[in-house]
């Protein structure tokens, strides 16, 4: 069971005219047309702008992540290339200590990175 208040409502004559042809138009008493008036104001258009706030948060929350992600994308093909560059240069592995020289290189090469983040 749906409550009621009762409310005295002092429209200029403008609101009033058109409350009285909405009523006649939809076949509704006076109070039900203001009712169902406010109600779409007051309710309905507040959802919708509330859902329009909602989708233009959540695009630009995806236009960031499209950014985030065109960004790693640069990152890695920069460390690709900087490890590229780094073992061409660093000259090549002698078959006697393969294992330890490759060891040494990556340590140097993590160094360097670590440099470069600090830099």
């Amino acid at each position: 069971m749906t409550t009621r208040k009762q409310l005295t409502l002092h429209l200029d004559d403008t609101t009033a005219r058109a409350l009285d042809h909405e009523a006649k138009l939809r076949g509704l008493t006076l109070s039900r047309a203001a009712n169902d008036a406010l109600k779409r104001v007051l309710i309905h258009d507040r959802a919708d702008a509330i859902a329009d706030t909602i989708k233009a948060r959540l695009d630009r929350l995806d236009q960031r992540e499209l950014a985030r992600g065109q960004d790693m994308a640069i990152l890695r093909e920069t460390l690709l290339a900087f490890v590229r560059i780094w073992f061409t240069y660093a000259g090549p592995l002698e078959r006697d200590d393969h294992d330890d020289h490759a060891e040494a290189l990556f340590d140097a090469f993590l160094d360097e990175v670590a440099l470069g983040v600090r830099g």
